[in-house]
């Protein structure tokens, strides 16, 4: 296995649910296309976990989304809505206000809401939406969740993938 920087952490994204953001599923443009493919084909082979919010499923229900993706999201574990307790409606309002910045908070509710959900049950959360990329450091400060592109996150699932950096799949 590679060596890891002193005092930088990597996480086995085998060992954890990654979560997957609706622009992720059908990327536009070059690599993260290709990576978000080969990342569906692992998950199909039991390698991985893929899991989608309640929230992100809701999105999914566009008339836009394509019906290939809305396909492909079904067959996916998702969370569901659950009550929250007051420190985790503190959080999500902290990870709104990461969000939102000085912009307006109502369009980066269900943002926010995917991220919670990852935080709360899995660590990572894959999107290519540059708006969540650009506070990645921000919500990692703040709640752990790591916002990676769908290439970045393929990159360790396969440095995990065997004890030789070789990838099975």
């Amino acid at each position: 296995m590679k060596r890891k920087p002193l005092g930088r952490v990597s996480i086995d994204p085998a060992r954890t649910n990654i979560f997957i953001d609706s622009c992720a599923f059908d990327p536009k443009y070059s690599p993260e296309d290709k990576a978000s493919q080969k990342i569906f084909g692992i998950y199909e082979s039991g390698k991985i976990l893929l899991t989608i919010s309640h929230s992100t499923l809701k999105e999914l229900q566009h008339p836009n989304v394509p019906n290939e993706v809305k396909r492909e999201a079904q067959s996916k574990i998702y969370t569901i809505n659950v009550q929250l307790v007051q420190e985790e409606l503190q959080l999500k309002e902290k990870i709104l206000d990461v969000l939102a910045g000085n912009g307006k908070r109502e369009n980066m509710t269900q943002d926010a809401d995917h991220i919670f959900e990852a935080q709360k049950y899995g660590k990572f959360f894959v999107t290519t939406d540059k708006g969540i990329l650009k506070k990645k450091v921000e919500l990692n400060q703040l709640c752990g969740v790591i916002v990676i592109l769908p290439s970045e996150i393929l990159s360790l699932i396969e440095s995990y993938a065997q004890p030789n950096n070789q990838p099975d799949w």
